[in-house]
């Protein structure tokens, strides 16, 4: 479903990305941590179209980004760290434009305004809403369409524990429901719970790939939070 092929990208002499293969397959959630500015975003920005390679190939449901095929749009879900909005559309034209350029069905709105907690700011702009309500929004833009492919960066950032364990909730419903998902997140308990397998990336490359449990035999931290294991290998801290 996510294919990743020896994939390289530089900003003038950094290198941001640096030769990085991974896949994730349907029913599969894949975590990918590092620390701020080891290459996370940007490698999910390649894999919507955000961003292109210099080097490598880009795979989403066996269609090669690189072909900018319009089907490609209808099989991604995405939401960017950094969100974006009109500010002044409500929340709910907002998600009326997604579902246009998504050529989702506009009548799932109503439910994920619903499932998120914002139906009551559904008129509102968007201007007005709060970190945690923006968040809320974005997840549900990334929902619409029920994509196939789900690419989530820093989803958890300005959530209450609630809404956390409901959005680990619905990604766990997601995953069983056959989509492949990617995550990243600095909430290294979530990262271990849901997670079918974990990526670790360091200065651009991927240092260290499984599931939550290999990680813990490779490193030998069997008993410790998992965040141990993430500093082990990503060498922080």
């Amino acid at each position: 479903m996510i294919g990743v092929e020896s994939v390289t990208k530089r900003y003038g002499n950094l290198v941001a990305v640096n030769d990085v293969s991974l896949s994730v397959a349907a029913g599969e959630v894949y975590s990918l941590v590092g620390a701020n500015g080891a290459g996370k975003s940007t490698l999910m920005r390649m894999l919507v179209g955000l961003a292109a390679p210099d080097a490598g190939r880009l795979l989403i449901c066996d269609e090669d980004l690189a072909h900018r095929l319009p089907t490609t749009k209808k099989h991604l879900g995405y939401l960017p760290e950094e969100l974006l909005f009109y500010d002044q559309l409500t929340g709910e034209e907002y998600l009326q434009l997604v579902a246009g350029l998504k050529e989702a069905d506009a009548a799932q709105i109503p439910q994920e305004l619903e499932f998120f907690g914002i139906a009551f700011a559904a008129r509102k702009l968007v201007g007005g809403y709060s970190l945690g309500m923006r968040k809320k929004l974005g997840l549900s833009a990334a929902m619409l369409g029920s994509p196939e492919v789900l690419i989530l960066d820093e989803p958890l950032n300005g959530l209450d524990v609630e809404m956390m364990r409901k959005l680990r909730r619905r990604i766990e419903d997601e995953r069983n429901a056959g989509k492949a998902i990617m995550v990243s997140s600095h909430v290294m308990s979530f990262v271990e719970r849901v997670s079918s397998r974990v990526g670790v990336i360091r200065l651009g490359k991927l240092v260290a790939e499984g599931t939550p449990q290999a990680l813990r035999q490779q490193t030998g931290l069997l008993t410790t939070d998992f965040e141990d294991v993430f500093f082990h290998l990503a060498e922080v801290g």
